[in-house]
């Protein structure tokens, strides 16, 4: 997201994203982050496990080693779980994904970005005088799971509370739609993003991500951006709602030490990074110890065995 992006929020990100950057492409390491018996062979002492997907339990159209393993037997014990990723998908859409890799996921044990932005949207706008009026530029996923409960603007003239934003490649983002929507945010609806994610890799290479596209929008209508998915606070409290448990009661893993790591500490959660996805060990090392993970495994295989 460029300096221009909109917001302090966005500015912040921005500065916290460029940190991390820094410390993975040259700050000489510090003492390696361990592998700690109280985290990473043990998980009985945490009443939920948070299990990031993209990165962690699969890559593309994959599981990763040690992912289905580790699920079933969190499935096979009764413990609670939840899989959760900055997918603009919805639960439902990203179990039938996760079947195809060989393991069964409950939607309710899913929770992505674009559920996270209908709860937002419904908790925030309704019910008031009616369903709230919502301008869809994001996905089918969002469309599938608001149908019947908001009211569906599609006309520059149309009262709108919220605009939600997805990623520019969508065939709700087409050119015609930006411009209705940014009509819309200049006459004073609300500016929703799935995520702040500034890119995002397909089989093609690096993609404009929701943040990007959420820049622009903002910058044009001077609006301020809420975003919904990881690591916002917002994400994580109604992921431990949902679950019934305190944020101080979870371990999350997580590949992605901006929206997995420093998203899961900030609410009190304690974490376990994999090497399976963006982040390589001396990139941990390499942050200050408030920063770090709990622990550092290299896939979920070392959670395999661990103690439920």
């Amino acid at each position: 997201m460029e300096t221009l992006a909109i917001s302090k929020r966005g500015l912040a990100l921005l500065d916290e994203t460029e940190r991390f950057s820094r410390f993975a492409t040259g700050f000489k390491s510090r003492r390696p982050v361990p592998t700690l018996p109280g985290v990473a062979t043990d998980l009985s002492k945490y009443e939920a496990v948070l299990l990031d997907l993209d990165g962690t339990v699969y890559h593309e159209e994959h599981a990763l080693p040690g992912a289905v393993e580790l699920i079933r037997r969190l499935q096979g014990h009764g413990r609670k779980y939840a899989c959760l990723t900055n997918s603009t998908s919805s639960p439902q859409r990203v179990s039938a994904r996760l079947k195809r890799m060989g393991v069964e996921v409950d939607p309710s044990h899913i929770y992505t970005a674009a559920a996270a932005t209908a709860d937002y949207v419904l908790e925030k706008f309704g019910p008031r005088d009616g369903m709230p009026a919502v301008f869809n530029l994001s996905t089918e996923g969002i469309h599938e799971m608001l149908e019947g409960k908001v009211r569906w603007v599609e006309r520059e003239d149309e009262p709108c509370d919220a605009v939600i934003c997805g990623v520019p490649l969508n065939a709700f983002a087409s050119d015609e739609r930006r411009r209705i929507a940014m009509l819309h945010l200049r006459k004073g609806a609300q500016l929703v993003a799935i995520c702040a994610d500034r890119i995002y890799p397909s089989p093609r290479g690096l993609e404009f991500g929701v943040g990007a596209m959420a820049a622009m929008l903002a910058y044009a209508a001077s609006v301020e951006p809420v975003y919904c998915g990881k690591p916002e606070p917002l994400f994580f409290h109604e992921l431990c709602r949902r679950l019934h448990v305190e944020p101080g009661r979870c371990v999350l893993v997580g590949d992605n030490l901006e929206s997995d790591i420093a998203g899961a500490r900030k609410v009190g959660m304690r974490t376990i990074l994999t090497l399976t996805g963006i982040t390589r060990r001396e990139d941990a090392s390499a942050l200050p110890d408030e920063d770090r993970p709990d622990a550092v495994i290299n896939d979920l295989r070392e959670l395999v065995d661990a103690r439920l």
